[in-house]
């Protein structure tokens, strides 16, 4: 039974089949519509994050033989020996996608509101928490592997009383970059996929939702054509999903006029 659907502009000749594809952050709305896809394609899908319970529900949710679900903190000091046991068990990864992020507990604050102990918090859970990811994590990857970010429109417009989460996000996308620079055409492929406002379970469970937003499986179905190498964006390292009608494009093809201030939250999160 399919658990996405695919959307007209994917690439039909996509097949994951005896692929691995690593999902950081699997068990969010955007993770899970990665994992779907993934999935859908053919991939198995290893779907990892901080709090087993979400992932167990996500389990139950996707009662799929090609799932599997474990736990993983970015933080933790045991992180580059637990990436090493998950690539002995499952790798070389074909994908590894990462979707994480963390608004912090303080809410909506002006940015020199911020104390120092939530602005250290932002920075560790969000930038910090990211390069650790990379930095265990690529040594992992299949030689024609792909490292994906999914980020948020927080990394490219102001969002007053959020500076901490936008102010990562730009340095995100500035990493993964910068990342993608430096192995150039010889190592694993390096993306950074900028999202527009995304339809997820849990928005949807909170009446917040509109038909106009990009499906959270739409997401993972682009994830899958880059990692097949059909997608014909998979030479450029920088990509914009802001439009459900439009489907991703690449930077080179973007007008300003393209990157729509969503209202009250950040793309992908």
């Amino acid at each position: 039974m399919s658990l996405s659907t695919r959307p007209q502009w994917a690439q039909t000749q996509t097949d994951l089949t005896g692929k691995t594809v690593l999902v950081i952050g699997g068990a969010g709305g955007v993770g899970e519509g990665v994992v779907r896809a993934a999935l859908d394609a053919g991939a198995r899908a290893v779907a990892v994050g901080r709090r087993r319970e979400r992932l167990d529900e996500l389990a139950a949710r996707i009662p799929h033989p090609q799932l599997v679900v474990d736990t993983i903190d970015a933080l933790s000091v045991d992180l580059t020996a637990r990436s090493a046991k998950l690539a002995e068990r499952f790798g070389p990864f074909d994908g590894v996608i990462v979707s994480v992020a963390s608004w912090g507990g303080q809410g909506r604050k002006p940015a020199l509101e911020l104390t120092d102990t939530e602005w250290n918090d932002l920075l560790a859970s969000n930038l910090t928490a990211v390069f650790r990811l990379y930095r265990a994590f690529i040594p992992h990857l299949a030689g024609r592997g792909i490292l994906l970010q999914l980020n948020g429109m927080s990394a490219e417009i102001p969002f007053p009383g959020a500076a901490g989460r936008a102010l990562t996000a730009a340095a995100q996308k500035s990493l993964t970059r910068t990342i993608a620079a430096e192995l150039g055409e010889g190592g694993p492929r390096v993306y950074e996929v900028i999202l527009g406002m995304i339809r997820t379970r849990a928005r949807r469970l909170a009446g917040t939702d509109d038909p106009g937003w990009i499906p959270a499986s739409d997401v993972g179905w682009h994830v899958a054509d880059l990692i097949a190498g059909t997608s014909p964006l998979a030479g450029n390292d920088l990509h914009y999903f802001v439009d459900v009608s439009a489907g991703p494009e690449g930077a080179d093809s973007m007008r300003p006029l393209a990157l729509p201030r969503p209202a009250g939250a950040a793309g992908a999160r």
